[in-house]
């Protein structure tokens, strides 16, 4: 869905600045760029989530899973900030997630009797972020085509 309203306002983008429609070309390009930073901030999510299910589907024991949850908290947390400031909707699931998470995170780790590291645990959300993120920055320039340059809007004199 994403992409086809992409394409669509990409279309009608590069209609405008052929008709010389300065005002409606810079709405249009401004809404472009509005839906591609939703649409990076909900690929880049949805990136860091499958690699956080990967390392969660590995984990044989309560060690691994503290290991393993500890950095996922604060990657959660990360994308929901960035999520629902664009994506409203998404504040309640992922608070959800963030507090079963959390449960799990502080159950495991009394069972277990391990300590959490945050600082490690930052540090890895902070790289598996990077990651999703470079990840999602390739697919979109691959995918997505650059929005046009503008041309320039005559000023009025006064």
């Amino acid at each position: 869905m994403l992409k086809s309203k992409d394409e669509e306002v990409f279309l009608k983008l590069v209609s405008s600045i052929k008709e010389n429609n300065a005002q409606y070309s810079a709405v249009l390009s401004s809404d472009l760029a509005r839906a591609r930073q939703v649409s990076k901030i909900v690929f880049m999510s949805r990136v860091a989530l499958e690699k956080l299910i990967a390392k969660l589907s590995s984990a044989s024991d309560f060690g691994d899973l503290v290991i393993v949850l500890s950095p996922a908290m604060a990657v959660v947390k990360n994308l929901r900030s960035a999520l629902t400031s664009r994506v409203p909707e998404m504040e309640e699931e992922l608070g959800i997630i963030s507090e079963l998470l959390s449960g799990i995170l502080v159950d495991a780790g009394q069972v277990g009797g391990y300590t959490i590291n945050f600082e490690t645990a930052n540090e890895e959300a902070v790289r598996l972020i990077e990651e999703a993120s470079k990840v999602v920055e390739q697919k979109m320039k691959d995918e997505l085509p650059g929005i046009p340059d503008l041309p320039a809007m005559p000023q009025k004199l006064a």
